[in-house]
């Protein structure tokens, strides 16, 4: 038997492996639709595969998106089993705005965010509701999350986020800015930012989200990636656009769980075969602006 030291596939290879939890930046946050795939998603996460995803992943992942649906159409204890399980690799799951706009509508918002915290969820999201709801109620319900143990995020969305049938209207810097402070100045962990609020900036969104992220940090800061749901490869060009603009290091959101393995690789400069893009042509204008940016 050889007497050489044996090294590893990563040593050969100077693989790098993610930055330890945990970290500020570099941040990776998924999205778990459960068995809540048809019509729009092919990513089935049962407590079987979450395990087995886990063990190759979880290092990577630090934040995972419960989809509402999820949440209140699956079995109650075996909810709080995936919860569980995400912590246990230190991962926090979290009830998306979707859930709040829900309880908002059904006029129960205190009594939905004591019900999710007793599922186990300790992140709870918020979201910019155009005046319709008053800073003094959103207080009282910041207040009421922080006493059932929850940390809080603040999503910024445009108004047709909140309400259909509005214009869209890019927001500025300022604004941005002005929506999350009361949600940071209580606590909140991450100033959120739709991919909507970022596509409708067109050629200002590096200067006018830039500004954002050197008002607040980008620690602060974390970018939502499209779903597949509307659209089945733009989160690739979403990835792409905003390391370039916003550096290899920034947060990324609403990663689904067969994209996470494909993201370190992509902010260390790796770049899939030529097949890729042959079978999704909508991807060539945006490797074509990474590559001359």
């Amino acid at each position: 038997m050889s007497d050489t030291k044996l090294v590893s596939v990563s040593e050969i290879f100077s693989l790098q492996r993610p930055e330890q939890k945990p970290r500020t930046k570099n941040q990776l946050w998924i999205k778990d639709v459960g068995y809540d795939e048809a019509p729009w998603y092919s990513e089935r996460m049962g407590l079987l595969e979450l395990e087995d995803f886990l063990e190759v992943a979880g290092e990577r992942i630090d934040y995972v998106k419960i989809a509402t649906t999820q949440v209140l159409g699956h079995p109650e204890n075996w909810l709080k089993r995936k919860i569980a399980l995400y912590q246990e690799h230190s991962i926090q799951p979290y009830l998306d705005h979707g859930y709040f706009v829900r309880a908002f509508r059904l006029g129960v918002v205190d009594e939905a965010i004591e019900a999710g915290a007793a599922l186990g969820f300790s992140v709870m999201e918020f979201m910019n509701t155009f005046g319709d709801v008053p800073e003094s109620q959103l207080r009282k319900w910041r207040n009421r999350a922080r006493d059932c143990g929850m940390s809080l995020i603040y999503e910024h969305h445009p108004e047709r986020g909140w309400r259909k049938g509005v214009s869209d209207r890019p927001a500025t810097s300022a604004e941005i800015i002005e929506g999350a402070e009361p949600f940071l100045e209580d606590g909140a962990f991450t100033l959120l930012i739709d991919h909507e609020e970022i596509e409708i900036q067109k050629d200002s969104a590096a200067d006018v989200i830039g500004e954002v992220v050197e008002a607040l940090g980008k620690e602060q800061v974390a970018f939502e990636l499209t779903s597949t749901k509307e659209a089945p490869m733009t989160w690739y060009s979403n990835l792409l656009d905003y390391f370039s603009m916003f550096g290899t290091d920034c947060n990324v959101t609403n990663v689904m769980p067969s994209q996470v393995m494909f993201v370190d690789p992509l902010r260390y400069g790796e770049r899939p075969a030529d097949i890729l893009f042959k079978r999704y042509p909508e991807l060539v204008k945006a490797s074509h602006n990474k590559e001359t940016n």
